[in-house]
């Protein structure tokens, strides 16, 4: 991992702060590199980010690239390149999770099918924690964005049932109540569905 300051510059009133990380170990196949520039105008006191991501086939090196911009993250987020979770390589697995932050960078499988997929953090959130981007690996190792689980799901899962190949989040719904929401793959039909809520104290 390599974390390089790579522009800071001043035009016409507006501040632009690059950053990058690249990650070599978080997957068995891929390498990850994640670009972010921060633009900022002081005078309309407006904050935007433009994200990108770079797939690298650690065999083929061929490439993939994901952009998509935000207008809120927290200011350290895809700073430190430490942030990052690893459930195929095992890297911070176990670290520990406050109000739902699991990281901007996650590795692991979310359709059940035994291949890497990822996630990157889209925005930092309010008191329900940050949402993500889902991306998943087709046959050829190709990825795309899974607007399901990216759009209706947005949370990392806390919990994935295997057997029924279900994904679960835990998101703040008041003062005194977790929100338990249950998203199910049907692996003939390659569907999402939402399938259970409920409040629980």
């Amino acid at each position: 991992m390599k974390n390089i300051i790579l522009l800071v510059c001043l035009i016409c009133s507006k501040i632009i702060l690059g950053q990058s990380c690249l990650y070599k170990n978080l997957s068995k196949e891929f390498n990850f590199e994640i670009r972010v520039r921060k633009i900022t105008i002081p005078k309309e006191e407006i904050d935007s980010n433009a994200v990108k991501i770079i797939v690298y086939n650690k065999i083929s090196n061929k490439k993939q690239e994901f952009n998509f911009g935000s207008n809120f993250l927290f200011e350290k987020t895809f700073i430190d390149c430490k942030t990052v979770r690893s459930y195929s390589t095992g890297i911070n697995e176990n670290a520990e999770i406050i109000d739902n932050e699991f990281g901007d960078l996650i590795i692991a499988d979310f359709n059940f099918d035994g291949k890497e997929d990822f996630a990157v953090k889209n925005d930092s959130g309010g008191n329900g924690g940050p949402t993500y981007n889902f991306y998943i690996q087709g046959k050829n190792k190709d990825f795309t964005l899974d607007n399901f689980l990216s759009t209706e799901m947005k949370f990392f899962p806390s919990k994935f049932i295997t057997k029924s190949k279900q994904l679960v989040t835990y998101v703040h719904a008041n003062a005194y109540q977790l929100s338990e929401n249950i998203f199910e793959y049907n692996e003939k039909f390659k569907k999402w569905k939402y399938k259970k809520f409920r409040l629980i104290p």
